[in-house]
């Protein structure tokens, strides 16, 4: 997520205070403004500031981190330059306090593009009490094209798109939400995107997963290098829609447009595979075959019914029986 965040922690300070650290990567105890704590590691371009009780953590992330900016590297055909600095937020209020409080709740990390740093929650912060390889990749990536298009920002929708695509994350393309969002007439443009900070977390799953098809639709039909070209004509060209233009000769109207025959296509029947709408369809079934049985039964007792009054009403009445004959006692 590319957000200006406010000043919390001075870039300018931590290399002037640190250069040491760099240049013979090993752990160190700063205090920054903020009033934390924190330990220091570097590798590459990377810093890694860390609580003490996750050092294991942090030398893990920052291996997966120089890991992961090679494999960048080699898809976008270009080299990060700038030094990256990771804060592993042991807690909710860390988290809150580096970040200004500019991520709502459902975020597990966020990027800051102004800062060139990335803030991750640790196990113990996170909702789902992991850090995933992907969530560091996923940061990563929105800092290596923000060095791309520097210094312009990038649409939200392309931003987020690529950031999952390029970090192969599977969570955010599960058809059934979009389904679901055409079935809704709910579904969300290109625009409406940019605040996705401020929707709640089902509207912001759709966001992510929109951008996700989106980004794999354009490199589709404009080719591999498609992610990085658009992030180029960026750097130079500040308004999306004419970047856009330039570096594919397409309006960006029309292929919107095409995204959401596209989507259409693909998964309006998507919903029907939904575990929920399973299994609502199978109670509604349930209710209505046991209605239909209720009624048929009814119907077969009321026949039955019927049949034995038809019977009864048919069935002659016993001859009539004189009272007084044999009667010893009757007068003639």
């Amino acid at each position: 997520m590319n957000r200006t965040i406010s000043d919390i922690f001075s870039l300018r300070f931590f290399f002037r205070g640190a250069i040491f650290f760099f240049l013979f990567q090993f752990s160190a105890v700063a205090q920054n403004p903020a009033g934390i704590n924190w330990r220091y590691h570097s590798a590459s371009t990377f810093v890694i500031a860390y609580r003490e009780n996750d050092n294991n953590l942090a030398i893990r992330v920052l291996n997966e981190l120089q890991q992961r900016q090679q494999q960048l590297a080699q898809r976008l055909n270009y080299q990060p330059r700038r030094v990256i600095t990771v804060f592993l937020c042991s807690s909710q209020y860390i988290f809150d306090r580096m970040t200004g409080g500019a991520i709502p709740h459902w975020g597990e990390a966020a990027a800051n593009s102004a800062k060139w740093q990335i803030y991750l929650k640790t196990p113990a912060a996170s909702n789902s009490n992991e850090l995933l390889p992907v969530t560091v990749t996923h940061e990563l990536v929105h800092l290596v094209l923000a060095e791309l298009a520097f210094p312009n920002t990038l649409p939200r929708w392309f931003n987020e798109g690529a950031a999952i695509v390029l970090s192969n994350e599977s969570r955010h393309s599960d058809p059934t939400l979009i389904s679901r969002a055409i079935l809704t007439h709910s579904v969300v443009d290109f625009e409406e995107i940019d605040d996705l900070l401020s929707f709640p977390n089902a509207r912001a799953a759709l966001a992510y997963a929109e951008s996700y098809h989106a980004v794999r639709l354009m490199t589709q039909k404009f080719g591999s290098e498609a992610t990085r070209r658009f992030a180029r004509v960026v750097a130079s060209e500040n308004d999306p829609r004419q970047a856009f233009q330039i570096a594919f000769n397409e309006d960006l109207w029309d292929f919107e447009a095409e995204f959401f025959d596209d989507l259409r296509r693909r998964f309006r029947w998507y919903f029907l595979l939904d575990e929920s709408f399973l299994f609502g369809g199978v109670i509604l079934i349930l209710l209505l075959a046991g209605f239909l049985v209720t009624r048929w039964r009814t119907k077969k007792k009321m026949k039955e019914w019927e049949a034995e009054e038809k019977a009864n009403e048919e069935q002659p009445l016993p001859p009539e029986v004189d009272c007084h004959k044999n009667d010893p006692e009757a007068i003639a």
